[in-house]
Order: C-alpha cells, then structure tokens, then sequence
C-alpha cells in the first residue's frame, strides 16, 4: 500500500501538471477547464478520478463567481416541479408534430 508521503509527492505532480486543479481565477480558465472536462469525458473511466476533481473545480468557480451570481440566483428560484413539466409538455407538443 502507498504511504502518505508518495501520495502526496503523485498529487503534486498532478497539480503541477494540470494547474487549474489548484481553482479557476477567471472566465477564460473556465472556460478552458470545461473544454478539458469535455475532452477527458471521451474515455470517462480513464479519466475518472481527474473529471471527478475538475468537475469540483469547476463547480466551486461557478457557485462563487460573481459574474454567475445574477444565473445562480435565477437557477435557485425556478420552481423545479413546473419547469420539469413545461420541458416535458415542450417535448411533447414538438413530437406531435411529426406524427
């Protein structure tokens, strides 16, 4: 088994590799940190333990920007039970069309 010290000595190496993993300071790392995801996504268990970290990352930054507080705050207020209906009634009335 892996002692602390080596762990430790393959995380910063990781880190050292893949920087953003320290935290997004701004919109173009974001951005480049969902491009990233999206790559890695491809082979999902691969990359699992990497996607899981810089899916945290990623959420961190958008839980905390402010120039996402306007959208998170709009996101908390939607009522889940209706916007679920209306994307279902939505989906229905554009399959009945071509029927």
């Amino acid at each position: 088994m892996l002692v602390t010290k080596e762990i430790t000595q393959m995380a910063k190496a990781i880190v050292a590799q893949l920087p953003i993993l320290n935290g997004i300071a701004n919109s173009d790392e974001h951005r480049q940190a969902l491009i990233l995801l999206e790559d890695l996504i491809e082979h999902y268990d691969e990359n699992l333990i990497i996607i899981e970290a810089l899916s945290n990352v990623i959420a961190r930054y958008e839980d905390e920007s402010a120039e996402l507080d306007t959208f998170n705050k709009r996101q908390t207020a939607i009522n889940l039970a209706t916007a679920t209906l209306t994307v279902l009634t939505d989906q229905v009335l554009d399959n009945t069309d071509q029927v």
